[in-house]
């Protein structure tokens, strides 16, 4: 039997038990360490009758036993919601500005902890009003990574959202209560079991409005409701306490936010008496020799850093490396690594988690086999992790809640000197175009962007007094503290509602 069967033989179809199943199997010489499940017959008939494994899956098969021993009432998702939708495809044009268009998220940039965009979709797009998103609203992925479950919040609600995401509108419910269910392992079970396609998983509105959704007791409901938003509020004041810390670092660094009119390019050439129009600008520049330090990519030279670098030459305080406020920036080694469950390992961050708002999809490392390679891949509370692969330059601070777990060698660790430097205040600057350009203007690589620990420490940085970096910083750090308690939260939620879910269908 290949690897990959999930369907057995219909001579088997009266066999009673999985053990009987199985012992069959044996004895007919296949082999027998496949996931197996057992399902009624009237689930092959039901719905689309799929005949894909993952329908029939362990993990639904579970799900819809907890749902159905609890003795709750049950309705679909669809009879609890408004009609759920995405827009239809259509064809993007993006603006150069904002005054010239809205901000446009990607399912993946929806899930960040500050989201953020530089494309803009123009207002003359007719689709644009059903890109648009209101406060209160879920945001569902269903496309690539599907069932990715967030809340549209007044932040999120200033963009226009990707038509791979699913639109639901809570009626019958809180939302903050179907949010919990659909983030439960129950929840999530039964959306991914209908995804459908091979190389890249699809999720239509009418795969989501079946989900089985149990309903608790009007006063549970509330109180789950009430922790998801009170998580939210929290991400929501993280956010806050970002913005305060940018808008106060420029002030008292004596900066302006940075204008790319000041970058240096060569003059287009004229059309003086010409009836055509004056074509764009051109970006064309000129580099000494003395200064290629044997970069022969174009990217390193572009002259935006100079001009970032120029411009905070214009602020209150003289600029030093990166190095000289750091006690130590460096990357950890590679190495083989050996994944175990939650409960036997430790946690492993990767560049991918940090600009999320949650982690998802988190691994632990053996703490037996990966004994001696942990010791160096730890973050500690109070570094500044950097990602150098990939997409580079993004930015975090490790918060108590981090302190003591492992992390990939894709994240850059800056370890600031205590005496010269606050964290929060690094990875403030850092976060803006004066630390961005600098960063990403060193990247090297074909396929995949690299970026190495002597161009990081080469960063040029305001060497502010340090009342002016604790002030700056404490709100940084902060704000990263309020994310994971909001996480800690959510978490909480989601856990209290599969436990009373479980316990309910273990009592029947």
């Amino acid at each position: 039997m290949a690897r990959q069967a999930s369907v057995i033989p219909a001579v088997y179809t009266e066999v009673q038990s999985r053990d009987q199943l199985r012992e069959e199997i044996q004895a007919k010489g296949w082999w027998v360490s496949i996931p197996l499940t057992t399902f009624p017959v009237h689930w092959l008939y039901a719905g689309d009758q799929r005949l894909d494994g993952r329908y029939y899956a362990h993990e639904a098969f579970a799900a819809r036993r907890v749902i159905e021993d609890s003795g709750l009432e049950v309705k679909l998702l669809g009879e609890l919601t408004e009609e759920l939708f995405y827009p239809g495809r259509f064809k993007r044009v993006y603006a150069k500005t904002e005054a010239d268009g809205v901000p446009f998220l990607k399912p993946t940039e929806m899930l960040h902890f500050r989201p953020s965009s530089e494309k803009f979709l123009a207002y003359t797009v007719k689709a644009l009003d059903s890109c648009r998103v209101s406060p209160g609203w879920l945001l569902v992925t269903r496309s690539g990574t599907v069932g990715r479950c967030t809340i549209v919040t007044n932040r999120l609600a200033r963009f226009a959202i990707s038509d791979d995401v699913i639109r639901v509108q809570a009626e019958q419910v809180p939302e903050g209560y179907l949010y919990a269910y659909l983030c439960s392992w129950i929840g999530q079970a039964l959306v991914a079991k209908d995804q459908y396609g091979s190389a890249i998983k699809h999720l239509e509105p009418h795969h989501l409005a079946g989900v089985q959704v149990p309903l608790l007791p009007h006063a549970e409901q509330e109180a789950i409701h009430g922790e998801i938003m009170r998580a939210y509020a929290l991400r929501d004041g993280a956010n806050d306490l970002l913005d305060e810390a940018e808008g106060q670092l420029y002030r008292e660094l004596g900066l302006t936010p940075f204008d790319p009119a000041q970058v240096r390019y060569m003059s287009s050439p004229s059309r003086e008496g010409s009836n055509l129009p004056a074509p764009p600008p051109l970006k064309a520049f000129t580099t000494p020799a003395s200064e290629l330090n044997e970069r022969l990519d174009a990217s390193y030279h572009v002259p935006i850093v100079q001009a970032a670098v120029r411009q905070l030459r214009n602020g209150k305080y003289p600029l030093v490396s990166l190095a000289s406020l750091a006690d130590d920036i460096f990357i950890p080694s590679r190495f083989g690594r050996v994944y175990v469950g939650k409960e036997y390992g430790i946690p492993f961050l990767q560049g991918s988690h940090l600009p999320k708002m949650r982690p998802y999809d988190l691994q632990y490392l053996s703490k037996e086999a990966n004994m001696r390679q942990i010791a160096q891949c730890r973050i500690r509370h109070g570094w500044v992790l950097v990602t150098r692969s990939g997409t580079v330059g993004r930015i975090a601070v490790v918060s108590k809640a981090l302190d003591g777990w492992t992390a990939s060698e894709h994240l850059l660790r800056i370890v600031p000197d205590e005496n010269k430097s606050h964290p929060g205040y690094l990875a403030a600057f850092l976060t803006t175009p004066y630390g961005q350009h600098q960063l990403t203007a060193k990247i090297y690589g074909g396929v995949v962007d690299e970026l190495t620990e002597a161009d990081t420490a080469d960063v040029r940085v305001p060497e502010a007094p340090r009342d002016v970096q604790r002030a700056i910083g404490e709100k940084v750090v902060m704000a990263y503290e309020k994310k994971d308690e909001a996480n800690a939260v959510e978490d909480t939620a989601i856990r209290h509602i599969e436990c009373l879910l479980e316990e309910r269908a273990k009592g029947s």
